[in-house]
């Protein structure tokens, strides 16, 4: 059967009802982190991430164009997915917020054989990408990569959430 089309506008609901509700689904929270073209480590906080093959493993993250790290990623074309443990609130807000060198102070380490920008000690894992596929969607750019190495970090096994605009610990002692 053939979709229906139609000329009409699409009528978009209100802008706080689709807030409202995406608040309401349950986000892992991560920091991605890349290397810019003159070797400075840049990243973001994100919950725009899944998990989109296992074999061949890849995995998606959402990226907003007026952010500061699109350029690295689609530069470098490598970034590291830091899966934040329970007790990384600080640095998932570090990484939100406006500060423009968000790594001064901060436990990190060079990973792989790009150098990526890590955060082990306070991650349960970094995950090291390579980027396959872009796509601008809307304010934002889909990132499609595949996974190149996964890397164990000292946070074990507990999780940081985002839910109803607040941080949730999963897993912590």
């Amino acid at each position: 059967m053939a979709a229906a089309t139609s000329d009409r506008p699409v009528a978009f609901p209100p802008e706080s009802g689709f807030l409202d509700a995406m608040a309401a689904l349950a986000g892992g929270v991560c920091v991605v982190t890349a290397l810019t073209s003159e070797g400075r480590p840049v990243g973001f906080t994100s919950t725009a991430v899944m998990s989109l093959s296992r074999e061949p493993r890849l995995l998606a993250i959402g990226v907003g164009h007026r952010g500061r790290t699109l350029p690295a990623l689609l530069e470098g074309r490598r970034f590291a997915l830091n899966i934040l443990h329970a007790d990384g609130e600080h640095v998932s807000r570090r990484f939100a917020g406006p500060a423009t060198d968000r790594f001064t102070g901060l436990e990190w380490s060079a990973g792989g054989s790009g150098g990526l920008p890590v955060l082990l000690a306070h991650s349960s894992y970094a995950v090291l990408c390579r980027v396959v596929r872009d796509l601008p969607t809307g304010d934002h750019q889909l990132i499609v990569a595949a996974v190149e190495d996964v890397v164990p970090g000292t946070g074990g096994p507990s999780a940081l959430v985002y839910h109803d605009r607040r941080y949730h610990a999963l897993g912590a002692a």
